[in-house]
């Protein structure tokens, strides 16, 4: 018994410290070695070069903020992992244009749709699994312990992000390359696409804060 509490000990302080240096953090290098592996094998004859070169310089951006910020405020290693589970499916819809993904294939063929759907999964996806990074940041940075207000700063952080992404989203496309805007976009022939996906990424950030709720409430009864 004792064997199982260090062991769940051990895993809680790999998964939740800050303090690991670099070079011993080997979660943190699997986690990288992982998603590097996966994204080289997304890489290799995506459906439309285009389209693919374009997702992912939102991705590699996005990997470089982390680089560059990791000196001054390294996350929690459960942090990375969400982080990094995120950008494998987006890694994964961009190899496939987002549009004709082999869940898209299924879940038309299962449910006798002609839209596919992966898009609005990875929308759920961000608000989800980066509600939990940028809480980590919001506490870190403006120091805010109280219940509510760390709640309150994410769920804005990720609606604001989740809407400056469809607006990127349509310039890059429309300055880029017009013809392939509507592609790339991934509107399938839906005016409302756009508000799709926010609501989406909405439901995502307010499931995460009712498990951010429902786990405070846990850990305040064990106290």
């Amino acid at each position: 018994m004792k064997w199982g509490c260090n062991l769940m000990t051990d895993g809680s302080k790999w998964l939740r410290s800050h303090l690991i240096p670099f070079k011993q953090n080997r979660l943190l290098h699997t986690v990288i070695g992982v998603f590097v592996a996966f994204w080289i094998i997304m890489a290799i004859r995506p459906s439309d070069w285009k389209i693919w070169a374009v997702e992912n310089a939102l991705l590699i951006v996005f990997i470089v903020v982390l680089v560059v910020v990791y000196r001054k405020f390294p996350q929690s290693n459960l942090s990375y992992l969400f982080i990094a589970f995120f950008l494998a499916m987006h890694a994964f819809a961009a190899h496939y244009t987002y549009q004709n993904t082999p869940v898209d294939e299924w879940l038309k063929q299962a449910f006798h749709i002609k839209r596919g759907f992966y898009d609005r999964i990875v929308h759920f996806a961000f608000g989800l699994l980066i509600a939990f990074p940028v809480r980590e940041a919001v506490q870190y940075f403006l120091k805010l312990r109280t219940k509510w207000p760390p709640y309150i700063v994410t769920f804005t952080i990720i609606m604001t992000a989740s809407a400056l992404y469809e607006l990127l989203e349509m310039w890059s496309a429309y300055l880029f390359n017009r013809k392939m805007a509507a592609q790339y976009i991934g509107l399938e022939g839906d005016p409302f696409d756009a508000q799709k996906d926010m609501t989406m990424s909405l439901a995502g950030v307010l499931f995460a804060v009712l498990l951010f709720l429902l786990l405070h409430k846990r850990l305040k009864k064990t106290d």
